[in-house]
């Protein structure tokens, strides 16, 4: 289970490739923003029998500035099949892609933290091997003194997720622009796993 599973769907992915007309997203084989919406449409009324998280692929663009390009595709198809292959145990749970980096996971909320948990340990353990040893050690992508004389460490690749598990004041048509706002947030304080409250909503 874990890492097998997510190889195997990628394995699948590749092979399904070659006709990129049978996915909505190429990249990833997964449902896309089109897809997110109706499934939002329908979810949104139960709203505490089920949960909605919004994951994204944290300290990307510092590891890309360290270390190119090169993996990039790799790194994002093993953010989706681990969350893919973790959510299937779940009973109508559903994995769609928002953007680049970016995923929405919906699932009955008694499964929600534990699915989350389980696809960001998977994927950690898989991203290790795009580090060096000495980065390892540190737990650390990138690491500076800023103007102010302040000392900046940015750690290594993870998957940060805000989940909402109730009704809350935001609109649907604001809820995941708020999510969004707040993964982006949480995402420079080695925070992995939020769940969002109406404290915690700004509309522009």
């Amino acid at each position: 289970m874990g890492l097998a599973d997510a190889k195997k769907y990628i394995q699948q992915l590749h092979k399904k490739q070659d006709n990129p007309y049978l996915w909505p997203d190429y990249l990833t084989g997964l449902p896309d923003k089109g897809a997110i919406i109706k499934k939002l449409d329908a979810v949104f009324p139960k709203l505490g029998k089920y949960s909605i998280a919004y994951v994204k692929i944290g300290n990307i663009h510092p590891y890309l500035i360290k270390y190119g390009p090169d993996v990039h595709a790799d790194i994002i198809q093993w953010a989706a099949a681990t969350l893919k292959t973790t959510s299937q145990k779940c009973r109508g749970s559903f994995v769609g892609t928002l953007s680049t980096h970016d995923f929405i996971v919906i699932c009955e909320t008694k499964n929600i933290s534990k699915l989350i948990k389980e696809a960001g340990k998977i994927f950690k353990k898989r991203v290790e091997n795009y580090y060096t040893k000495e980065d390892l050690k540190n737990r650390t992508t990138l690491s500076f003194t800023s103007s102010s004389g302040k000392k900046v460490k940015i750690g290594l690749i993870t998957l940060v997720s805000v989940v909402v598990d109730r009704k809350l004041s935001v609109k649907k048509t604001h809820l995941i622009q708020s999510m969004g706002r707040i993964c982006e947030t949480i995402e420079g304080t080695g925070g992995e796993l939020v769940v969002m409250s109406d404290d915690d909503i700004v509309i522009d």
